[in-house]
């Protein structure tokens, strides 16, 4: 008699202990690392294991927290908000500083609110109304802190926190401006080749003199310029496609322009944001990190995602060591959008260049920082069913109701996808409810795992030739990791 040999089962164990590995969308779904994911909407994933990403707290019950305020009502009365300043001031009769939000409504209109008040209510800055929108800077003109806000449109305002705003005739229209050596530099409508700067000590004087106002000409195939930063002792104009760095102290006479990048993409003005001791950047074949004087590419595994976009719709700030870049981003289940606004913010860490968050399902009209004692956060001009001037958060909330966040796999065959493999089981620690799904070539298997204080296993006998996963999850406080699959790769059951 002979004996039956059968062959030993070939079991692997195929382990995701850490989610910080994030995502990487340059190369093909099929052959992506496991530790890296296809797609994710709305897990924080930096700490490894996926847990709530931002969420966004209106922005006016925050300020007025137990107050019995209208003020609420009366912004909604105001309509859609298209641009949000932080504005503040030292108020010498009170000898305290006097913090104002300004809001630039759908019309173009100028109110604002005083943070500290003991009633806060919202009040209209008369008689002044753009026909674009605008930049807007602080500045201490003849001792007092005074707001500036101009358009490549319209006069420039100049308001000095409780006067009457008045209009500078003489200046040119601007679009982009900094404060630099008590001089203003701007970027100006039509002049998209020169950087002008108003005389020294004074942003009202633009008149032109080799002592007083002047500008200067760039005329290379840079291209037009888009907006300026003061940042390391220099000015940097970025343009279309490079790069500019402009030497400028007291006297006008002693300005120089060297050049210092060519990019092979378009720039995107308003993704440009100085963090700290860098800035980062976007542009048509990706983003980028500049020191003052090297230009790095950076987070390369998502360029493709956001590269893929008409991303004209950008806004961008810099808040407690993150970047925020709220952009159109093509996520893998949805078709391109042909909407003009934001899907999605990016949260990079700007000490490690790692990404931190991906937030979708919430258009981004606007992202602006704001830091004071009694308010400190990003402010974003959101939507989702109904429009919002919100503060982000860490809660992963919509106005109080949980976003909804997936993470996906790319597909693995084991390392050898011409044999069938069987799942025997997964473990998972998952602290609140998710759906995890299995997609085993043309079929789907899924499981509703609750939530539980150890890590949980669920027995299966999936057959494949290659798998990958989905975990979603509705839950607040959500904490999932150690993501375990056993499989044997011997087809003896078959």
């Amino acid at each position: 008699m002979r004996n039956t040999k059968f062959p030993s089962e070939n079991v692997v164990q195929l382990k995701i202990n850490s989610f910080d590995s994030g995502i990487n969308t340059s190369v093909d779904k099929d052959l992506t690392n496991m530790n890296y994911a296809k797609d994710i909407k709305n897990f924080n994933f930096s700490t490894g294991a996926l847990t709530e990403g931002i969420g966004f707290d209106d922005l006016i019950d925050r300020i007025c927290e137990e107050q019995n305020s209208d003020l609420k009502r009366d912004i909604e009365a105001i309509g859609k908000i298209e641009r949000v300043f932080h504005y503040y001031r030292y108020d010498l009769e009170s000898s305290s500083r006097d913090d104002k939000i300004i809001f630039v409504s759908s019309d173009l209109k100028l109110y604002y609110i005083n943070l500290y008040s003991e009633n806060i209510t919202l009040c209209s800055l008369r008689n002044i109304t753009f026909t674009s929108l605008p930049v807007g800077v602080r500045y201490r003109l003849n001792g007092e802190d005074v707001m500036i806000l101009s358009s490549e449109t319209d006069n420039m305002v100049v308001w000095n926190g409780k006067d009457a705003a008045y209009e500078i005739l003489d200046a040119p229209k601007i679009s982009s401006m900094v404060v630099h050596y008590e001089r203003l530099f701007a970027t100006v409508d039509g002049e998209k080749n020169a950087i002008w700067f108003s005389d020294d000590l004074d942003p009202t004087n633009w008149t032109l003199s080799l002592d007083e106002a002047g500008f200067i000409e760039l005329i290379d195939d840079r291209g037009a310029l888009l907006k300026v930063v003061s940042f390391s002792d220099y000015i940097y104009i970025f343009r279309e496609y490079g790069i500019s760095r402009l030497s400028a102290y007291a006297n006008q006479t002693t300005f120089s322009v060297s050049n210092l990048f060519v990019s092979s993409g378009k720039i995107y003005a308003n993704s440009v944001c100085v963090c700290g001791d860098k800035i980062l950047f976007l542009a048509e074949d990706g983003l980028y990190r500049f020191d003052g004087l090297d230009t790095t590419k950076i987070l390369n595994n998502i360029s493709n995602s956001i590269t893929a976009q008409d991303n004209n719709c950008i806004s961008s700030c810099y808040q407690n060591g993150s970047y925020y870049l709220a952009c159109k981003y093509n996520f893998l289940d949805e078709e391109e959008s042909t909407n003009s606004i934001a899907n999605t913010i990016l949260e990079i860490d700007v000490n490690t260049m790692k990404l931190k968050n991906i937030t979708h399902g919430v258009s981004i009209n606007y992202l602006t920082s704001i830091m004071t004692d009694k308010l400190s956060g990003v402010i974003a001009l959101a939507s989702k069913n109904a429009f919002c001037v919100s503060i982000l958060s860490k809660n992963g909330c919509f106005l109080g109701v949980p976003i909804e966040k997936t993470y996906i796999s790319p597909t693995t065959g084991v390392n050898d996808e011409s044999k069938i493999k069987v799942l025997k089981r997964f473990s998972i620690y998952t602290k609140t409810a998710i759906e995890l799904t299995i997609y085993h070539d043309n079929e789907v298997s899924a499981f509703n795992i609750s939530g539980s204080s150890h890590a949980q296993t669920i027995n299966t006998h999936i057959r494949f030739f290659n798998m990958s996963f989905k975990i979603c999850s509705s839950s607040r406080n959500c904490n999932i990791k150690n993501l375990k699959f056993e499989i044997s790769k011997n087809n003896r059951y078959f």
